[in-house]
């Protein structure tokens, strides 16, 4: 199940700080530039427009909407919803709707404080900087003004609503901004420790081979392939003489596996990616690892004996496992580890102001919401 953020707008806001590196520091709340607005992402669907009608959740002088929810998770939650019983549901996706009521509040008591904290002349400030992002959102459709209409239609808006939503963002993004001023500075050891924390995960390269394989098999020759007085091994000898000498005369790997080979034939010998150091690779193919690590791209090699096989092999693309050093990735590091701080002074303002909210309310309201989308989208509805 697909969890949601704890704040829409907030996490949006959160992004585009740490790309701007607390922008707006030295500047006006709600003033930004042309390239700061680029950087703001267009409104999610979900957020707009309020629904009428229903039961609905009154935070100050804002109201959420029961259909405003259920529209934020309708498309995970719908398709669930026809498949289980209303009980197993509520219980099940309760969590997921909470979420969504919680952060639509945030998202809400977020732009209250940005309004409480802007200027007297933030609207006409807000007028400006919604113009330029308008024009670089039509601008996105080739100037065709029809065709960014329509887009900002199926996205359940008018020009109206996304005027609004873009000063809201705008605004909390301002008021975060401002908010969460505070940089803090790593030491050398700190970046270090990050990194050996994340290597295996974030900076390493897994070792991979791509290989095709003719393997002649002594047990499986045909009796056209075996001449009078030869062994079934000196046959198996001589035809795999006889494959390499075809393909160093410019033959195709493919088609001569589709001719010879015992295994994989009917892939041209083509086997499934290998994982160096997996030991995926059971007896007596194993041994065909250590072989390929010491060849190119393209390269073949044989006939290699391993168990009474006879291997031709083709390494069609070799990658061989690698760690990034600290060096080259320590900006990077720096990075995340601001993000972390500044997500962490997020998650303690959204703290501070969800003790605003009344939680009975909400939890009233969320569980309300479990059982609507059950009567509207369940197997029993």
């Amino acid at each position: 199940m697909v969890k949601t953020s704890y704040s829409a707008i907030g996490m949006i806001c959160l992004g585009a700080l740490v790309v701007l590196s607390g922008c707006g520091g030295d500047s006006l709340q709600g003033k930004y530039t042309d390239e700061e607005m680029n950087r703001i992402p267009i409104a999610p669907k979900y957020d707009l427009p309020e629904a009428s009608g229903g039961y609905t959740l009154r935070i100050y002088s804002e109201t959420i909407t029961v259909d405003e929810i259920l529209g934020f998770v309708e498309k995970t939650l719908k398709p669930y919803a026809e498949k289980i019983d209303r009980e197993t549901f509520q219980t099940q996706t309760i969590p997921m709707i909470r979420e969504a009521v919680r952060g639509k509040t945030v998202d809400i008591l977020l732009y209250q404080e940005a309004r409480k904290s802007a200027p007297e002349n933030i609207d006409d400030m807000l007028e400006k900087n919604v113009e330029s992002e308008i024009a670089r959102f039509v601008s996105g459709y080739n100037n065709n003004y029809a065709l960014a209409e329509k887009a900002i239609k199926e996205m359940g808006m008018d020009w109206k609503s996304f005027r609004e939503y873009e000063k809201k963002l705008i605004m909390t993004q301002s008021y975060i901004s401002s908010t969460l001023k505070d940089e803090k500075r790593f030491s050398h050891q700190e970046l270090v420790d990050y990194y050996e924390q994340v290597r295996d995960e974030q900076f390493s390269q897994i070792g991979m081979i791509e290989f095709s394989l003719i393997d002649i098999i002594p047990e499986k020759l045909t009796d056209e392939q075996i001449q009078e007085g030869q062994s079934k091994e000196d046959a198996a000898a001589a035809l795999a003489k006889d494959v390499m000498d075809k393909l160093n005369d410019g033959e195709d790997f493919a088609e001569l596996a589709e001719q010879y080979s015992h295994t994989m034939a009917a892939n041209g010998g083509k086997w499934t990616p290998h994982t160096i150091g997996s030991g995926s690779l059971p007896k007596p193919y194993d041994m065909l690892e250590g072989q390929a690590l010491n060849m190119k791209d393209g390269q073949i090699a044989g006939p290699l004996t391993a168990d009474g096989h006879l291997f031709i092999l083709k390494v069609d693309h070799i990658q061989h496992g690698e760690i990034i050093p600290f060096e080259d990735v320590k900006k990077q590091i720096a990075q995340q580890l601001q993000f972390q701080h500044r997500n962490q002074q997020y998650q303690e303002l959204v703290q501070k102001l969800i003790q605003k909210a009344d939680f009975l309310q909400l939890e009233r309201f969320s569980e309300f919401c479990v059982k609507e989308a059950y009567n509207r989208w369940g197997r029993d509805s």
